[in-house]
């Protein structure tokens, strides 16, 4: 997959098929629309063009916000190599850019630069100053269009509830990792390097790893136990992770540790990605390490209960 950041004009050889959007998390609704886009760019044996931004919209038009990504775009871009697509066309976007109409947009990018023969977009996909183009902007002017549009409707999507990134988002941030994980189409993860802890937890037999994440931009889900699993060195291992404070230990700052099962290696220093399948519980305050402890047992079992019943 090839990614261009320069603007650059992309010259139109065979047939060229496009379509548009942030794509954060390359949920379900994503995929629908870029297997759409690949399948077509296939039949007619030309190029499936993805045109996406960066930083998102929200960063540059709401900079006192605060908002989290799901996905690095590093990892984007590899979900969106995996499902087969040519190239993905990156715009930096600016407040200049923001302004841009939904036709010069169309005439600039799609017509002049991408050259293309087809456009499939979202259903509920807008483009352009004030959101003003959409499906149906283009389907009014299809008789002037230099290329065929089509949509991927809502039901080709998910029949049984809305999919899109900003319901994704709100999910995590609420903990309800199997909700996400269902829209996602994947299990939520996050990526860091095992840093070295205050040793606690292996005074409770219950050894973790701490990590510093990669991306301090990306979603963390709100605090409490969770089950999962971690990725290193290319294997997988169980175990359950906590978000938060640690208040049993008068903890001040906000960590994520992952008491991983079955490891006995040296972490330190190690890339680690955990994946999250459930959460079980609240982060709490315990009156002592024997309480904290016990209730660790009981975690530990019911994590195992969890990923039992879960194709990990």
């Amino acid at each position: 997959m090839k990614i261009i950041q320069d603007s650059s004009v992309l010259v139109n050889t065979s047939y060229h098929v496009c379509t548009v959007g942030y794509f954060d998390g390359v949920h379900l609704g994503h995929q629908k629309i870029i297997e759409k886009l690949v399948t077509d760019a296939s039949t007619n044996k030309g190029k499936s063009i993805l045109v996406s931004f960066w930083p998102h919209p929200r960063k540059v038009l709401y900079p006192n916000d605060h908002f989290d990504y799901i996905q690095s775009n590093e990892d984007k871009f590899k979900a969106i190599e995996k499902l087969g697509v040519d190239v993905v066309y990156l715009i930096e976007f600016t407040k200049e850019f923001s302004q841009v109409t939904a036709e010069k947009f169309v005439n600039d990018i799609l017509v002049n630069k991408l050259q293309i023969n087809k456009l499939i977009i979202g259903y509920n996909h807008h483009f352009g100053y004030k959101r003003e183009g959409n499906f149906n902007y283009l389907y009014n002017l299809r008789k002037n269009l230099a290329f065929d549009i089509e949509d991927v409707k809502k039901r080709e999507i998910s029949k049984n509830f809305k999919i899109s990134s900003s319901e994704i988002r709100g999910e995590i941030l609420k903990g309800n990792l199997s909700k996400a994980n269902m829209m996602l189409g994947y299990k939520y993860f996050i990526k860091g390097e095992v840093i070295k802890g205050d040793g606690i937890g292996k005074k409770l037999d219950f050894p973790t790893a701490n990590i510093k994440i990669h991306n301090e931009d990306k979603i963390l889900p709100s605090d409490g136990v969770y089950a999962g699993y971690a990725v290193i060195s290319d294997k997988k291992f169980i175990g359950m992770i906590n978000i938060g404070k640690r208040p049993t230990v008068e903890g001040k700052e906000r960590r994520v540790e992952m008491n991983i099962f079955d490891y006995n290696d040296m972490l330190y220093g190690k890339e680690m990605k955990i994946s999250f399948i459930k959460r079980i519980r609240d982060e709490q305050k315990f009156k002592n390490l024997d309480d904290l402890s016990k209730q660790l047992r009981k975690d530990k079992l019911e994590t195992i209960k969890i990923i039992e019943n879960e194709e990990i």
